[in-house]
């Protein structure tokens, strides 16, 4: 069995065809031409000529007619001499015929004559003389014979006329049946073109155009079609417009990839902060709070001294560190379960400040809240978004020690692709931060702080991205930085960013 032909070998064969059909067209198209102006020569160049000399023969013989029974009837020596003129012209055209005959039994014809006419001529210049010898009996003799000969010399030389007339004829035959030729190869070859044409229309339109188009014009990939051509969609654009749509697919797909990766990395992080927070609460936070209650007990139970006291409250503020340190492990590695209900989110912002005042006026901080006339409400977890905010005041209490200011603001806006959203920007004029660590900073366990945990960023992330939205941050290093939150105003889907 053959194998099956791929289509592109049937479109290349095709256009093959095509061009091997036009290529001979066009060459017998111009062989034909050729051929025609030779033919078209050879008649100018042969039976033409020689049948003009056929007809100059016949001329020249006609126009001696009468002259001699002319001369013998006024014996006026002028008819001789007209007579010798044209006997002249004779000459000249049998000398012409004999250049120009190339057709089989033309010289035979011509020699013959040739030979009557040279009689003819002896029989004129007999009968002349005859006459003049007053011998006229015998000079009506001659003649008759005459007479008999000059017809017998008309009759050769139409037979000559014809003979190159014939040749004519078989000429414009042999042309004529070119002529047929080429028109029949012109329309095989028209009839093979327009085959293969049809039949290249039929491949494309079945194997190229016909799924272009069911592609094209599928559920959600239809466009609209041109303005002169209502319900005739343009395949093109159509087929465009959804390659451009799937493009954009293929870069949103390409892009939740990667965030799934990053997810996945973290996953694994926090997977193993789970185990670890999971034996970090049984191994130390039990002992530590038996700790903290033996500290206290003591401190009330003992009479110290200054210095004794001020070693009771650096110890009784290192355990808050290590139990906040526990609390932040214990945090990160368990996720709550998000408990959304429709509020203002101002609000929010406005019981951290509330929660954190008396911390951020102690270190010298002074925050500006700019909040719209009217705010969206928006689902929300009110206690985890407020532990989100006071992370990032805290953080930047913390790389101010020697006060600064802390600016806020609120917005709501259409940002893409969350659509309408609410966007926080939490912005101090502290040291900022290195371009090379800003990617970093989110990371869990990364920190620039020597006693830090490296988990606040994290776990504000997290809580952001439950939120459906996503953290960002602006920073130029010496010119503070910019924590930006956009929440959605309406939850779709998880939007991840780091």
């Amino acid at each position: 069995m053959f194998k099956p032909l791929s289509l592109r070998l049937k479109v290349a064969l095709l256009l093959a065809a095509l061009l091997a059909v036009s290529t001979l067209g066009g060459l017998g198209t111009l062989w034909f031409i050729n051929r025609t102006q030779s033919t078209y020569t050879e008649i100018m160049d042969r039976d033409i000529t020689a049948l003009a000399a056929a007809h100059g023969l016949m001329s020249a013989l006609a126009s001696q007619k009468g002259y001699v029974t002319d001369y013998l009837s006024t014996d006026d020596p002028e008819w001789l001499d007209r007579m010798n003129e044209h006997h002249q012209a004779f000459e000249h055209w049998i000398s012409r015929a004999r250049q120009s005959a190339l057709e089989e039994g033309a010289h035979t014809v011509l020699n013959r004559i040739e030979a009557e006419y040279l009689r003819l001529a002896f029989d004129r210049g007999r009968i002349v003389e005859l006459h003049q010898q007053s011998r006229e009996q015998e000079s009506a003799a001659v003649h008759v014979e005459y007479r008999d000969r000059f017809k017998k010399i008309y009759e050769l030389c139409q037979d000559y006329k014809r003979l190159h007339e014939r040749s004519i004829a078989a000429s414009r035959e042999e042309y004529d049946t070119q002529t047929r030729t080429v028109a029949a190869l012109a329309w095989v070859a028209l009839s093979l073109s327009a085959g293969a044409c049809v039949l290249l229309a039929w491949i494309l339109f079945r194997n190229i155009l016909g799924p272009i188009r069911r592609l094209a014009l599928s559920p959600g990939g239809q466009a609209p079609g041109p303005a002169d051509a209502p319900g005739f969609p343009d395949e093109v654009e159509a087929l465009a417009s959804k390659v451009r749509g799937l493009i954009g697919d293929v870069e949103q797909a390409q892009g939740k990839l990667d965030a799934s990766r990053q997810v996945l990395a973290q996953s694994e992080k926090m997977a193993t902060v789970g185990k670890l927070a999971a034996g970090v609460a049984h191994s130390i936070r039990n002992p530590l709070t038996s700790v903290k209650m033996r500290l206290f007990s003591l401190e009330r139970s003992l009479e110290l001294d200054v210095a004794q006291k001020e070693d009771f409250a650096v110890v009784a503020e290192e355990i808050g560190h290590i139990d906040t340190i526990v609390h932040n492990f214990l945090e990160f590695a368990r996720r709550p379960k998000l408990k959304f209900r429709r509020m203002d989110p101002a609000e929010v912002v406005d019981m951290t400040l509330l929660l954190l005042n008396q911390r951020l006026e102690s270190g010298g901080i002074k925050v500006r809240f700019e909040r719209p006339e009217r705010a969206p409400h928006l689902a929300i977890d009110a206690e985890q978004l407020k532990e989100a905010f006071a992370n990032l005041l805290l953080n930047a209490l913390e790389v101010m020690p020697g006060g600064g200011r802390i600016d806020i603001s609120m917005e709501e806006g259409v940002l893409e692709p969350l659509g309408r959203a609410v966007v926080f920007r939490f912005s101090d004029n502290g040291p900022g931060i290195a371009p090379d660590i800003q990617e970093k900073i989110f990371e869990p366990f990364f920190s620039t702080k020597e006693e830090g945990s490296g988990l606040g960023l994290s776990i504000v992330r997290r809580i952001v991205e439950g939120h459906g939205g996503w953290l960002h941050v602006h920073s130029k290093e010496g010119d503070g930085a910019t924590f930006v939150i956009a929440l959605p105003c309406e939850r779709r889907e998880t939007w991840l960013r780091s």
